[in-house]
């Protein structure tokens, strides 16, 4: 059902795109919108993410923050100390973990944090604007098991190649 209406809200073109062809456009078109609606906050979608990881569990580590927004941990890091350097962040040593650095907001990400409020509720309310209760459950699943399937591929990648050493 859900995959036939989508087919039918897609322009004809999109009807014969390749599922990574549509999924990097969608990634794509929500960062545009994103970059947008962040703009007048002076955030990029990423730094959204991370101060909102943050936010959602004070005191997160730098390898916790990276894999639970997705993002490699160089590009954390990176994006880390640009909001460090903002003063919305700040980085302490784990006091359980001699190597381990913490991230805890500032208050000025906190009132940062108040305009951006309806942010996250104007996107997902956007994304899923038309789609009924089973059709956004029937959607999360169907990504759900395209991300397994390439959580396989990225395993497979790091297994040895057979008849190789590595």
């Amino acid at each position: 059902m859900l995959r036939n209406l989508l087919l039918m809200q897609l322009p004809t073109s999109w009807k014969s795109e390749s599922l990574p062809h549509i999924i990097t456009a969608a990634k794509s078109r929500m960062r545009q919108v994103a970059w947008r609606r962040l703009g007048p906050f002076g955030l990029s979608p990423q730094q959204y993410q991370l101060i909102m990881a943050v936010a959602e569990q004070d005191g997160r580590c730098h390898g916790d923050l990276a894999k639970c927004t997705w993002m490699d941990k160089p590009t954390a890091s990176r994006i880390l100390r640009t909001l460090q350097d903002r003063g919305l962040v700040r980085a302490e040593p784990d006091p359980n973990h001699g190597r381990r650095i913490l991230f805890h907001l500032e208050p000025q990400a906190k009132v940062l944090l108040e305009g951006l409020q309806g942010f996250r509720q104007y996107m997902r309310e956007g994304m899923e604007q038309g789609l009924d209760s089973a059709e956004r459950t029937q959607l999360r699943g169907l990504l759900a098991s395209v991300m397994n399937n390439l959580d396989r591929m990225e395993a497979e990648l790091s297994e040895p190649v057979s008849g190789t050493k590595k």
